[in-house]
């Protein structure tokens, strides 16, 4: 068995992919290999990988004859791969040379680790590199604290996961971009202890970037809490209530950008499509898990009696916020 298998799903990144595949083999932990799943790439992505499986035999490719996103290209690498241990890197990423090393090495000895987390620093188009703000920072904790700490994005979500588990529980696809975030959650639930490594991902920003264009990718999103509620139903009380607490604060803020964006970069019929998956998210949230406190906040009371009055407060609420200069 190998001892560490990187998945990369690769989607026309021809650019980036060479410096991304060979982060991977220049690791100090030489007992690797990468996997990477071309997910109908209509550049010149998939000739690349040959050529870099041809230099090092390491190097597997997987064609998906489907384009059917990243976590599903994840979930066909992780069934093609060996490894004791499983972390995924975005094809326009790349790792530090020991970042492999200094996380194995955080499993030894302890059966009771699932995942050892990756140090995200990202990379702007300039080149520069900045740790984000607001990361919790930890050597250690249960995994449930760290599930609630997730959430709002307060850890990263780069991180070496021991096999059973990510086979156990694969890469949700219920929403393309941000269903991936769905399964670190489960897999932070599922891991009594959690260990913060050294080891580096660098994370690039592009602008072009699905998690960071002004798209309907923002709103798809919603999706995601949807499914996530579901995969919650059999955990303890407390998990759930924070999970509709925070789903209920992310489709409030999904309205937010609405108002703020809606008119200037979406059509009357993406705005359309919008609302209804913000309604979808709305109608599903499970209101007596939310915190009392909160729903009796102005512009987040979810006057379940009327949509339209709903609407009418959230408009309110944030042309006032606008108004005072405080959106």
């Amino acid at each position: 068995m190998t001892k560490v298998s990187v998945i990369v799903a690769v989607y026309n990144m021809e650019k980036h992919l060479r410096q991304c595949v060979e982060s991977v083999l220049a690791q100090t932990l030489k007992d690797v290999e990468v996997v990477c799943v071309d997910d109908v790439s209509t550049d010149g992505s998939l000739q690349l990988l040959h050529a870099l499986a041809q230099e090092d035999s390491r190097v597997k490719v997987v064609e998906q004859q489907v384009n059917g996103g990243a976590q599903l290209a994840r979930n066909a690498g992780i069934l093609a791969s060996c490894g004791e241990f499983i972390t995924v890197l975005d094809d326009d990423d790349w790792l530090a040379p020991d970042a492999l090393e200094l996380a194995v090495k955080e499993f030894d000895g302890r059966d009771d680790v699932e995942c050892v987390l990756l140090k995200e620093m990202r990379v702007r188009p300039d080149g520069s590199v900045f740790y984000p703000e607001g990361r919790w920072e930890f050597r250690e904790a249960k995994g449930e604290e760290v599930f609630y700490h997730s959430m709002p994005w307060h850890v990263s979500g780069r991180y070496l996961v021991r096999r059973p588990l990510q086979l156990r529980i694969l890469y949700d696809n219920a929403d393309r971009v941000y269903g991936e975030d769905n399964t670190a959650l489960l897999h932070f639930l599922e891991s009594p202890y959690i260990i913060q490594s050294q080891g580096i991902y660098y994370y690039r920003l592009l602008d072009e970037s699905l998690s960071h264009a002004m798209n309907m990718a923002i709103f798809g999103g919603l999706k995601s809490h949807v499914a996530m509620s579901g995969h919650l139903r059999h955990y303890s009380l407390s998990v759930r209530s924070a999970h509709e607490h925070f789903r209920w604060l992310m489709v409030v803020n999904a309205i937010r950008h609405l108002y703020l964006y809606g008119r200037r970069y979406y059509s009357a019929e993406q705005r359309k499509e919008a609302w209804q998956l913000i309604r979808d998210d709305y109608d599903s949230v499970d209101w007596d898990l939310v915190p009392e406190k909160q729903l009796r906040k102005f512009g987040y009371m979810p006057l379940r009696s009327s949509w339209t009055l709903f609407r009418l407060q959230e408009w309110l609420y944030f042309t006032l916020k606008w108004l005072t200069r405080r959106i």
